[in-house]
C-alpha cells in the first residue's frame, strides 16, 4: 500500500497530506493531471507526459514552471519509499490558494500534488483479457483536449458502467464516438485501424501517441477520423487505450459481442508490439 505523497515541497504521509479549503482546485476543479504509468519500476512515456502538461498548463493559463528532472527526483523517491514496482504515479497541480472568486488572481502559488497507486496491468500473456463496455452520451465540456479535473460527466458515465459490469463507458457526441471516459477508444475494419483525430473533442492520450508510432512502423493502415455508433458495433476489432489500461481489448459493448466475443488478432498483435516497447525502454 502506497503511504507517502508529496505535497508541495515535502514528502508526506498520505493521511497526512491535506489542502487549504479554498484552493481552486477543490472548490473550481481549477487544475490539471496527469497519470504515469510505473511497469517494474521504469517510468512508461514520461516524456509524453511531460509535453502533456506542460500544454494543459498552458491552455488554462497556471502559472507552473514544470522542472523534468525535479519531477523525476521526486516519482522514483516516491516509487522507492513506497516499493512500488508496477503502478501509477498520480501528479495534480491546481492554481492555488485564494478567497472564492471566479476570477483568479496572477500571483497565485500553485498547488502540487503527486503520490502513488499500485496497479495490476492486462498484459499480452495468458491471463490477457477482453472487457465488456456500454455506449453513453458524452456530457462533456468543449475542451476535452485539456486534461483537466472537471471530471464529473466522466465520473457519472464510468459509475453507470460498472453498476452493468462493464469496463468502461465509449461516449457518443453528435451521433460520432468520440472516446472512453478515461481512454482512447479504436476499431479495426478490413484491416484498417480507425480512431478520432486529435482535436479539442478528445484528450491525445499518452498510450495513443505511442501506439501511432508503432502502427506507422509496422506500415499499417491508420485513418484518423470519426466514426459513427454503427460503424462501432460493425467493427471487425474493438480496442481501447490508456496510460493505466495498456491496450485493452473490447469483446462487447452494449449487448453486441464484437469478433464472437475474442480478442481479434491485431488487436493482439499491437499489444504484444506495445509491451515489447516498454522493456526495450
Amino acid at each position: 500500500m502506497s503511504n507517502i505523497a508529496y505535497l508541495n515541497s515535502s514528502f508526506v504521509k498520505l493521511n497526512n497530506a491535506k489542502i487549504h479549503i479554498e484552493d481552486r482546485g477543490l472548490q473550481f476543479a481549477d487544475s490539471v493531471y496527469e497519470v504515469i504509468a510505473i511497469y517494474e519500476k521504469k517510468f512508461i512515456d514520461l516524456d509524453f507526459h511531460i509535453r502533456r502538461l506542460k500544454y494543459s498548463l498552458k491552455e488554462i493559463d497556471i502559472n507552473y514552471k514544470v522542472n523534468e528532472k525535479k519531477l523525476a527526483f521526486i516519482f522514483r523517491k516516491l516509487i522507492s519509499n513506497n516499493k512500488l514496482n508496477s503502478g501509477i504515479i498520480y501528479l495534480q497541480i491546481t492554481r492555488g490558494i485564494q478567497s472564492r472568486d471566479h476570477v483568479y488572481k496572477r500571483n497565485l502559488k500553485p498547488t502540487l500534488i503527486i503520490y502513488t497507486k499500485n496497479k495490476i496491468f492486462n498484459l499480452p500473456n495468458e491471463k490477457f483479457k477482453g472487457c465488456k463496455v456500454i455506449t453513453h452520451i458524452d456530457h462533456r465540456w468543449a475542451r476535452r483536449d485539456i486534461k483537466t479535473v472537471n471530471l464529473l460527466p466522466n465520473i457519472l458515465a464510468a459509475n453507470l458502467a460498472h453498476k452493468k459490469n462493464a469496463y468502461e463507458a465509449i461516449l457518443i457526441h453528435k451521433g460520432k464516438i468520440t472516446e472512453g471516459t478515461s481512454s482512447n477508444i479504436w476499431i479495426i475494419h478490413k484491416n484498417k485501424i480507425l480512431t478520432h483525430p486529435s482535436n479539442t473533442n478528445i484528450l491525445n492520450g499518452v498510450t495513443r501517441t505511442r501506439l501511432k508510432l508503432i502502427i506507422k512502423k509496422l506500415k499499417l493502415i491508420l485513418v484518423e477520423k470519426s466514426f459513427t455508433q454503427k460503424k462501432l458495433f460493425n467493427a471487425d476489432e474493438v480496442f481501447l487505450t490508456s496510460s493505466g489500461s495498456f491496450i485493452t481489448p473490447i469483446i462487447k459493448i452494449d449487448s453486441k459481442l464484437i469478433n464472437n466475443g475474442k480478442i481479434g488478432n491485431i488487436t493482439l498483435k499491437l499489444a504484444q508490439l506495445y509491451f515489447k516497447s516498454l522493456n526495450n525502454e
